[in-house]
């Protein structure tokens, strides 16, 4: 039986994330292995049945340190998994029984209902309302959710 995941952080990719590096929030950099006063730390990840290890770089000099998953192992990684923009990218922490833990990557698409972007719960907007922005064709969208007239 697997342990309790804890996820590290979940973005959705964009053109950038894709084809370079996929940017990481600073908040989480203690989430990933130390970096012992460097500037990059590479870990094992398991992606489905596959396991892969990537590289979190970050800045050399100021405050901001701007962690990225970047380089070959990043773009290996993306190209095999077939990653898009719009993917929902999650990567969590998996503690196993030694007391020490592990990495575990899960990319979803997402899934579009009558032209409406739907990943569930977090699809909802205030008061039941799901709002597309924009239609390929500049219209705009809007459906709210009632309980059904039953007499």
């Amino acid at each position: 039986m697997e342990a309790q995941l804890r996820i590290v952080f979940t973005k959705i990719l964009t053109v950038t994330d894709v084809k370079k590096g996929l940017a990481v929030p600073s908040s989480i950099l203690s989430l990933f292995p130390p970096f012992n006063g460097g500037h990059k730390v590479t870990f094992p990840v398991v992606s489905g049945t596959s396991r892969w290890t990537l590289d979190c770089t970050t800045r050399k000099m100021g405050y901001y340190k701007k962690p990225v998953l970047s380089g070959k192992p990043w773009l290996r990684f993306a190209t095999a998994n077939k990653l898009q923009v719009g993917d929902r990218f999650t990567l969590y922490e998996v503690p196993d029984q030694g007391g020490s833990s592990y990495y575990r990557v899960e990319v979803g698409r997402e899934i579009h209902f009558f032209g409406i972007p739907d990943w569930g719960a977090n699809a909802m907007g205030h008061q039941g309302l799901l709002r597309q922005p924009t239609t390929p064709y500049g219209a705009e969208l809007a459906l709210t959710l009632a309980p059904p007239n039953v007499e």
